[in-house]
């Protein structure tokens, strides 16, 4: 929290100068009246250096942050507490500095007689549009604690998913890291040693040490420049993923690997699928609900086939006649599920199994996707070894014939 030093005039008259910790100048004058003191000044301290603030920087809120939020909100306000005061109870239960400073804006704005989602909206970078339009969605419709609690619902699948696809990348990415390490470090200090013999013996070389020991030279002679230009290439690319010529790029070729491709289009049906019901459920309109739904899938091919059936819905085409165009996106169970529920009227309720069953296959394939690919940085590992066996020992074994 930040400091301010202040000065005031006590009963007797005599002033008083220190310095308090509080939330705003507002609240220090507050907490001196409440002392019996006047303020006659009030001034925040700068700091050239605020570890607090560089705290902040650098804790994000995070997506299990928010639900527990939600969740203690909804319960809240179904217990009949206003939503301000409920604001500012949970802005002291919560630990992360950044997100008490936004809960307590929060509680400001409502109780100036701000609407919650407007408030939530002026914090695009923590509550995303699926927050502000489902709180909308719930302070109109008088059904806000029902909406939260849908909310919480909603977020609690999404980081379960976020979850199962970490944990099941932890291991191949570790290993894959390893590996990179221990070879880098094998071509830079070791090898050099062996290829050094080779090149003193002054013997014919196969094809395939020759290579090896010009790779070899190149690591000895420039590994730091090596390093710099592999970083440099990997913050590169990391820029480029997020433009959006690289968004085109790589969320196309996504859909043309063998393992990822069927996970990529399984998370993203179960996450606009589970996010496109709940909004039905909480009485949101279904074109402004396709609408938010485009915001929660992470691939733009999705975002865009959403985006473009919800301009279809408004002048009064079919919900699923879009989608059918896009059989490769968005699978016939899909299809036909959603034309069940609109001759049915119960859009949101069909939807809901699809995204559960949906989310059962994410699960299971996160299950097996460690199986699965642990053989094969196996057989990755296993060549890369024989290769360089075959390339170091073949001239080794045809100095010794020579010699015998």
């Amino acid at each position: 929290m930040p400091e301010f030093s202040y000065i005031a005039r006590s009963k007797t008259g005599s002033l008083e100068q220190d310095v308090m910790t509080a939330v705003s100048e507002r609240a220090v004058a507050d907490a001196l009246r409440a002392k019996g003191l006047m303020p006659t000044s009030i001034k925040a301290l700068r700091k050239s250096f605020d570890l607090e603030i560089l705290k902040g920087f650098l804790t994000p809120i995070r997506l299990i942050e928010k639900i527990t939020f939600i969740k203690n909100l909804s319960v809240m306000l179904k217990a009949g507490l206003p939503a301000a005061k409920s604001l500012k109870i949970l802005s002291t239960q919560t630990t992360n500095q950044k997100f008490v400073k936004v809960i307590s804006d929060l509680a400001k704005a409502v109780e100036a007689g701000t609407s919650l989602a407007d408030a939530m909206g002026k914090h695009p970078g923590v509550f995303s549009p699926i927050f502000v339009s489902m709180v909308r969605a719930g302070e109109i419709s008088g059904n806000l604690e029902k909406n939260l609690l849908y909310l919480s619902e909603q977020m609690q699948r999404d980081y379960d998913l976020i979850s199962k696809a970490r944990g099941a990348l932890t291991y191949p990415i570790v290993v894959l890291i390893a590996l990179g390490i221990v070879g880098f470090l094998m071509f830079t200090f070791v090898l050099p040693k062996l290829t050094d013999t080779f090149k003193d013996l002054n013997v014919p070389l196969p094809l395939m040490t020759r290579v090896v020991m010009a790779v070899v030279d190149l690591f000895a002679k420039y590994g730091i420049f090596i390093i710099f230009l592999l970083i440099l290439c990997f913050f590169g690319f990391m820029y480029w993923r997020k433009s959006e010529g690289g968004k085109k790029v790589i969320h196309m070729a996504v859909f043309y690997v063998p393992i990822g491709s069927g996970i990529v289009k399984k998370i993203n049906l179960a996450r606009f699928v589970r996010t496109f019901s709940s909004l039905m459920k909480s009485g949101m309109p279904i074109v402004e609900a396709l609408e938010v739904s485009s915001h929660v899938v992470g691939n733009i091919y999705y975002q865009k086939v959403i985006a473009e059936a919800a301009a279809k819905v408004k002048v009064g085409s079919p919900l699923a006649a879009s989608f059918k165009k896009q059989p490769k996106l968005f699978p016939n169970l899909v299809v036909e599920m959603m034309e069940v529920g609109e001759e049915s009227g119960t859009t949101d309720e069909v939807l809901s199994e699809v995204a559960a069953f949906y989310e059962s296959e994410v699960d299971q394939t996160m299950k097996n996707l460690s199986s699965i690919l642990e053989p094969v940085i196996m057989m990755v590992i296993g060549a890369v070894v024989g290769l360089l066996a075959v390339a170091l020992v073949t001239p080794i074994y045809n100095i010794t014939q020579s010699i015998g």
